[in-house]
């Protein structure tokens, strides 16, 4: 555990002079990161304190700090120490400090870059643009969430590590569905076997639905019982250091219909096509046509506008990984590369209404795509 440690605080602190370096190329002096997803890459905090304010400043040059509720401090002192911490009290002018350490750091003409694409953005920027009236304000969105989409051989291990949770999970949701077991009792055993597993609480929760639920993207268990002929869902992810591994599987209880079988058939088919098509050089919208083209062929029906995204580290109330989501439609022209690890997603439906959800967390090789969780993609028929 302790080596695990420390390989992950040598490669934060590589990423933190990688975008020192971006930030002296783009003539910026100091660069603001408010997400939870960027701050963990950059200085390492794991908690479930993100629901406050939390600014990281990186300058071009010298030494990061990292703004944060003064509760905060025993878990950030641990976790964060290569970051120096300057803690604040709920009744205190948050933006005001921080417009006093920007100033101390690159003075009253500094060209500064604010992480716009967090939710967080809004609770400083007009405050900062007051308080320092001769500051260029910039973007910094996509500066680490540019580097975050090419996972470290550290990274993959994580994601493999969370990948055998997905499975683990998956398995113990088939094997306790049945005629007459509840959605909730379904969960129960979903999340003993991620607590057993050495997982830690995901950023979305186990999506556990039945029958005409399947349809509804994001929610989860209720109380009904399953019952023979009904179809099931269990969408969910391992998590390993924040590091996600995405999958989903559809159940049948008992027997299914032929036309289940024959559309969960279409699914694996196009999956596989994606997967194919998931290589080095590629663009999104390459791997979406190949897709979409099976559908097509099989006249079926996309749920979803997209069949994956890149994943790694989130925070809830995501696995997505927070701001700047690539995914894999038809109009992206994102380049496929080395190192990128995407949920892919195959969810059809056809025309008299039944459901296929099928994904699958999944590495992309020098060669091509590698499926990252292996159970089987056929229909489960429990």
């Amino acid at each position: 555990m302790d080596q695990v440690i420390d390989q992950g605080r040598a490669e934060r602190r590589e990423r933190v002079i990688a975008v020192q370096e971006r930030c002296r190329e783009r003539g910026v002096d100091v660069a603001v990161f408010t997400s939870p997803e960027n701050i963990y890459y950059l200085a390492g905090l794991d908690y479930e304190g993100y629901f406050c304010l939390h600014a990281l400043l990186v300058p071009a040059d010298g030494e990061p700090v990292l703004f944060a509720r003064s509760l905060e401090a025993p878990t950030i002192l641990r976790q964060a120490r290569d970051i120096r911490y300057v803690g604040y009290g709920d009744n205190d002018d948050v933006a005001a400090a921080i417009a006093t350490q920007l100033l101390a750091m690159a003075g009253e003409s500094l060209r500064l870059a604010l992480q716009r694409n967090s939710a967080f953005n809004a609770a400083i920027d007009a405050p900062l643009r007051e308080a320092l009236p001769n500051a260029e304000f910039l973007d910094s969105s996509g500066i680490v969430e540019e580097m975050r989409m090419i996972k470290s051989p550290f990274e993959i291990e994580q994601i493999k590590r969370a990948a055998r949770i997905s499975e683990i999970m998956v398995s113990a949701g088939a094997e306790a569905a049945g005629n007459g077991v509840t959605e909730n009792t379904v969960a129960a055993e979903v999340f003993r076997a991620m607590i057993s597993a050495g997982g830690q609480s995901p950023g979305f929760p186990p999506f556990i639905r039945s029958v005409d639920r399947i349809c509804e993207p994001h929610t989860t268990w209720t109380s009904r019982e399953l019952k023979t002929g009904d179809s099931f869902l269990l969408e969910l992810s391992g998590c390993i250091d924040r590091y996600h591994a995405p999958m989903a599987r559809t159940g049948s209880i008992g027997p299914a219909s032929a036309q289940a079988r024959k559309l969960a058939e279409i699914s694996n088919q196009a999956h596989t096509k994606a997967l194919n098509a998931l290589k080095p050089g590629a663009l999104a919208s390459d791997v979406h046509a190949a897709w979409q083209a099976h559908l097509n062929e099989s006249r079926v029906f996309a749920r979803l506008k997209h069949c994956g995204y890149t994943v790694g580290i989130s925070f809830p109330p995501t696995w997505t990984g927070g701001p700047g989501i690539n995914s894999l439609h038809g109009a992206s022209n994102v380049q496929i590369r080395e190192g990128m690890v995407f949920h892919l997603i195959t969810w059809i439906t056809d025309d008299v209404g039944n459901d296929n959800f099928l994904s699958d967390c999944v590495l992309v090789g020098k060669s091509g795509g590698v499926f990252l969780t292996n159970m089987s993609r056929g229909l489960a028929e429990v």
